[in-house]
């Protein structure tokens, strides 16, 4: 496969994840939503989370087109540059998380040496990274709530929901190798 359709499959891949999570998690946890486009509860935020361990710089490409779709076209139909920002900042903190892992990690492609302590530790630097770079924009831009509450929800929203994402794959990957096996040995 050339690179320009492997970097094309990450990014579509990454915007499509992200794009049909950011929908459910909209129409799931509505009533958790403390503010618009804060959650107490964000499943999309492990999914950034995790297309932008998996696929680097085209992962955080891809996000960031879903996320400029959703807030220039859904969220903030009316407010172009705000959209605009806010989709960079929705690509930007995960990106650098993902640098930070590698770096301070040695994160390897495969992520098989992601330990569940590292794992939550990027999900907490992540879920802390993002709030601040919104918060931050919410309170210079001074055109949505830039409140302790909403910063607190975000927080919480994007670390809950990296975690159940990043966990549950964890898990699944964890049972699957049990599973081939065990099937394996009833062929046999």
């Amino acid at each position: 496969m050339s690179q320009i359709v492997l970097h094309t499959a990450m990014a579509l891949t990454s915007a499509s994840l992200y794009g049909i999570t950011w929908f459910i998690n909209y129409w799931a946890f509505l009533g958790l939503e403390e503010i618009t486009g804060v959650n107490w509860v964000f499943l999309p935020a492990g999914i950034r989370l995790l297309c932008t361990l998996l696929f680097g710089f085209w992962g955080t490409l891809g996000l960031w087109a879903a996320s400029f779709l959703i807030a220039t076209q859904f969220v903030y139909p009316e407010q172009f540059v705000y959209g605009l920002t806010v989709s960079v900042l929705s690509a930007l903190s995960p990106y650098l998380i993902y640098l930070s892992a590698r770096r301070y990690f040695g994160l390897l492609p495969s992520l098989h040496n992601l330990s569940p302590q590292k794992l939550l530790v990027l999900c907490g630097a992540f879920g802390m990274l993002n709030a601040i770079f919104h918060h931050s924009w919410y309170w210079f831009s001074d055109t949505n709530s830039s409140s302790l509450k909403s910063f607190v929800a975000m927080t919480t929203g994007d670390i809950v929901g990296a975690v159940i994402v990043m966990y549950a794959l964890k898990i699944a990957l964890m049972l699957f190798p049990k599973a081939k096996a065990k099937a394996i040995s009833n062929n046999h």
